[in-house]
C-alpha cells in the first residue's frame, strides 16, 4: 500500500469512498467492504508514516492560541496507515445514556440519538479496536457503602493498541478495497444542490479528481475540521454558514491528579487494579458518579482511577517509580516506550533531580530491576500489552486521577488563518470555569462518600482550596480527544452532520470522527467513534442499494494499490 501499483488497478463501481487510514476510517473501511460495498481508501501518508510526525505545512505552522491548554501538534496527529493508533494508549470506553440526553446544566447537550441507537454496532467496533468483548460492566456488585459512586464500570484496554499491522493486513487482503495512499484532499467539488461531485486529491503536485457514490471523511476531527474549512472559503452557505457550527464547541476532557486516595483497608485498592479477562484483555474498574448524582449535583461527567504517585517526585522513595522516571526522562529510550505527550507528562517539569533518583534506585535496585523487566515483558513483549502497572503499598495510599468532561463551548474553537502558501489552522481550545469547578465537586463527593462508609479519604497535595482549584487549571490541557467540531444536531443550523452523520445539505458526504460528538461524556473518545463508523458502513450499505456506484477511472496520475 505505499501508492504504488502491487498489481493491475481494479477497475469497477466505488460505493464508498473513505478518507482516512486510522482507527475510524480503517473501521469504516473494513465494515462498509464486509456489507458488500466496493471501498476506496484514501490517506495523505503512506504505510508507515503514521510512526513518523506530520512534516509541517509549507505555508506555515498551525497556530495555537494557548499552548497551556493545547498539545503540540506532532503529539495529537499522524498520517498513514493506522494514523493516530500509533499514539493511541489502548484505552476503550463507552458513553452512557446522560451523555446523549438533554442535562440543564450542559448547554447543548442533547443528541439526535441516544445509547440504544451505538448497541447494536458495539461488538464490532471491540472487534477492530481489540479491546476483546463488548462489555463495560463487571459482574461483581458496585461498593454498596457508596450510594452515589459506582464501581461497575470497566475501561477496557485494546490488547495492540498500535493498528496498523493488524488491520492494514486486512484491507490490503480485502477484495473490495482499493487504497489510494500519499493523495492529500486538498478539495470537494458539489453539484447545485449540495452533492459531491468528486474528491480533489493531490499527488506528484497535480490535481486529481476522485469519484464514488458516497464520500466519508475520517481523517481526525482537526484535519477533517481543516479541510471543511477550507471548502466553506468558497462554498459560504454550505456547514451551517461562515462563523457557524463548523470548528466551534472544540472539546476534550480535564484530566490529572490533584489529591490522593488513602484506603482504610489498603486491600480494597486492588479491587481497582488491571485485571484480564479469559481472553486476555486488560480491564479496570473506576469510581464514576451516578446519573442521579451527577444531575443532583450538577456535576459534569468524571471518573476517578487509583494511581502511582507521579514518576517525578522523589518523596515517593520508590526504587522502581525512580527507575522508569530515569529511563523516561532520556528522549531516545522515553519516546519509545511512551507517547511524546504521556511521556512529558510523567517526567514533570525542570529541575529532573537526576541524583535524588539514583538514590532511590539504589534503596532498593534489585527489586526495582526485577519490577521494571516485569512492566517491559507484559507491556512490550507479551502478545497482550499490559496498559499500566500499580505498585500496591500496605499504606493504602495512592495518586487518585480524574477524567472529566468538558462543557460545549461555542468559543472554544478552529478557524483558518492565512499562510505563506495556503491556510493554516488557528487553535483556540478553551476550558470553561465550569469545567473546572465540576472536578472540584466531584472531588469533594467522592471524598464524603468514602468518609461515610469508613473506607477511607480524599487528601489534597495543595493546603487550600484555592491552591487545589489551580492545579486543576495547571493540568487543563488536552488536543490529543479532538471532540465537538463538527458536531450532530437534528437542525443544520445547529451542527454540521445529522444523527446518521451525514452533512446537512449533502445527500452524499459523511464524517465519520469524534468532531460529530455534541458531548464529550468522560469516557475516551475512539471507542464510540468506532462503533459510529461501523454504524455508518451499515447505513451506507442501505444507501447504496439504492444509489449506482461510480466506476473507478484508470489514470496513470493517481496510482492505486489494492
Amino acid at each position: 500500500m505505499n501508492g504504488r501499483n502491487k498489481r493491475p488497478m481494479r477497475v469497477g463501481a466505488v460505493d464508498c469512498c473513505v478518507v482516512g487510514a486510522g482507527p475510524v476510517g480503517l473501521a469504516l473501511a473494513l465494515e462498509a467492504a464486509d456489507a458488500g460495498l466496493f471501498v476506496l481508501l484514501v490517506d495523505a501518508g503512506s504505510e508507515r508514516s503514521a510512526e513518523r510526525n506530520i512534516p509541517k505545512p509549507a505555508g506555515g505552522p498551525d497556530l495555537i492560541a494557548n499552548p497551556d491548554r493545547h498539545a503540540p501538534i506532532e503529539q495529537v496527529t499522524r498520517r498513514g496507515i493506522g494514523g493516530t493508533s500509533s499514539l493511541w494508549g489502548g484505552r476503550c470506553v463507552t458513553f452512557e445514556p446522560i451523555d446523549f440526553e438533554r442535562r440543564d446544566f450542559v448547554p447543548d447537550s442533547d443528541w439526535p440519538l441516544t445509547l440504544d441507537d451505538i448497541t447494536p454496532w458495539q461488538a464490532a467496533a471491540a472487534d477492530y479496536l481489540d479491546c476483546g468483548q463488548a462489555r463495560f460492566r463487571t459482574a461483581k456488585a458496585d461498593w454498596a457503602e457508596l450510594p452515589d459512586i459506582e464501581t461497575t464500570q470497566l475501561e477496557r484496554w485494546s490488547k495492540q493498541p498500535k493498528l496498523a499491522d493488524r488491520l492494514g493486513r486486512r484491507v490490503r487482503e480485502h477484495p473490495n478495497i482499493t487504497v489510494l495512499l500519499n493523495a492529500p484532499v486538498v478539495d470537494l467539488t458539489f453539484a447545485p444542490g449540495g452533492e459531491v461531485t468528486a474528491l480533489v486529491v493531490q499527488q506528484r503536485g497535480e490535481r486529481q479528481d476522485v469519484r464514488a457514490a458516497h464520500y466519508a471523511l475520517a481523517m481526525g476531527g482537526l484535519e477533517t475540521t481543516r479541510l471543511l474549512l477550507t471548502v466553506q472559503r468558497s462554498h459560504p452557505t454550505m456547514f451551517g454558514g461562515i462563523d457557524g457550527p463548523l470548528g466551534r464547541y472544540y472539546m476534550g476532557h480535564a484530566s490529572g491528579s490533584v489529591a490522593d486516595v488513602v484506603f482504610t483497608e489498603p486491600k480494597r485498592a486492588r479491587e481497582m487494579d488491571f485485571t484480564q479477562d479469559p481472553d486476555g484483555t486488560y480491564l479496570r474498574r473506576r469510581f464514576t458518579l451516578s446519573e442521579e448524582a451527577q444531575r443532583r449535583n450538577e456535576i459534569l461527567n468524571t471518573s476517578f482511577y487509583v494511581d502511582n504517585p507521579p514518576f517525578y517526585e522523589v518523596g515517593h522513595r520508590n526504587a522502581t517509580l525512580s527507575l522508569v522516571y530515569l529511563g523516561l526522562v532520556i528522549p531516545f529510550i522515553g519516546r519509545r516506550l511512551l507517547a511524546e505527550g504521556i511521556r512529558l507528562r510523567h517526567i514533570g517539569e525542570p529541575p529532573r533531580r537526576i541524583g535524588a533518583h539514583i538514590l532511590n534506585v539504589l534503596r532498593r535496585p534489585w527489586r526495582a530491576a526485577a519490577d521494571v523487566l516485569d512492566v517491559l515483558v507484559h507491556r512490550y513483549i507479551s502478545a497482550v500489552r499490559k496498559p499500566g502497572f500499580i505498585l500496591h503499598n500496605d499504606s493504602g495510599r495512592y495518586a487518585l486521577h480524574y477524567h472529566g468532561e468538558q462543557i460545549p463551548n461555542p468559543d472554544s474553537r478552529l478557524k483558518l488563518a492565512s499562510g505563506r502558501e495556503g491556510p493554516r489552522l488557528s487553535i483556540d481550545f478553551q476550558f470553561a470555569d465550569q469545567d473546572i469547578e465540576s472536578v472540584l465537586r466531584a472531588h469533594r463527593l467522592l471524598d464524603a462518600q468514602l468518609r461515610s462508609a469508613g473506607i477511607g479519604h480524599v487528601e489534597y497535595l495543595a493546603k487550600t482550596e484555592e491552591e487545589v482549584r489551580a492545579g486543576v487549571w495547571e493540568q487543563a490541557i488536552d488536543g490529543f480527544h479532538s471532540i465537538g467540531t463538527t458536531r450532530m444536531s437534528r437542525e443544520p443550523g445547529d451542527g454540521v452532520v445529522d444523527a446518521d452523520c451525514r452533512v446537512h445539505g449533502s445527500a452524499n458526504l459523511f464524517i465519520a470522527s469524534s468532531s460529530v460528538f455534541r458531548t464529550a461524556g468522560e469516557a475516551n473518545p475512539t471507542y464510540l467513534a468506532a462503533c459510529l463508523a461501523v454504524r455508518l458502513a451499515h447505513h451506507l450499505a442501505e444507501l447504496s442499494a439504492e444509489v449506482a456506484p461510480m466506476r473507478i477511472e484508470k489514470s496513470p496520475s493517481v496510482p492505486l494499490a489494492s
